[in-house]
């Protein structure tokens, strides 16, 4: 072989080996594309992963609280003209801000708004509101319903309905009524 074949063949060993190399490199960086796109997919599975597990702990903290703020509940009596709420905290934690803010007959007549009954000159049963109200404790608000010209009605309705506003401990705002509805939650009033 002369010289020239033997340059000619290292030209084309060289030639081969160059595209061989070239080959491998095109496979590798495919490789590496189709690994970067499994990756990214992993990732967005994960990312969507968590966001659902986050979703679903909001979703189970709100309804948690919501059990909680049904176990604040209303109950009536008569007494000699009055009506006496009592409200009570069944729940786990104790609730704070609880205000009594309506009381009003539950069916039609001459009541059309309410007061506490101003024959209790002070003491607890007159307070509409209280700071806290502890794990199975009650409070208690002695009230009149009153006509149209502010005077007391001494014949209670056959039934009573009442607004309560109250703060859980996680600290959001609700508001419950006596019966089937549930609570709902509500903005802190403006003067907190």
């Amino acid at each position: 072989m002369e010289a020239g074949d033997w340059i000619a063949l290292v030209a084309v060993v060289i030639s081969v080996g160059a595209a061989i190399i070239s080959v491998h490199q095109a496979k590798t960086a495919k490789d590496q594309a189709v690994e970067a796109r499994e990756a990214n997919r992993l990732t967005r599975e994960q990312i969507a992963r968590e966001a659902a597990r986050e979703q679903q702990a909001a979703i189970d903290a709100e309804a948690a609280a919501l059990r909680e703020a049904e176990k604040v509940e209303l109950s009536f009596y008569g007494n000699g003209g009055s009506v006496v709420v009592t409200i009570t905290n069944n729940g786990s934690a104790p609730v704070t801000d609880v205000e009594l803010l309506e009381v009003g007959a539950g069916e039609d007549g001459p009541w059309v708004s309410w007061s506490v009954n101003r024959n209790i000159p002070r003491g607890p049963l007159v307070r509409t509101k209280r700071s806290i109200l502890g794990r199975g404790e009650s409070m208690e608000v002695a009230t009149w319903l009153l006509d149209a010209g502010g005077q007391h009605v001494r014949e209670l309705p056959q039934s009573v309905q009442a607004l309560v506003r109250f703060r859980d401990q996680s600290g959001q705002w609700w508001q419950t009524t006596a019966g089937d509805e549930a609570p709902t939650r509500v903005s802190a009033p403006t003067d907190y």
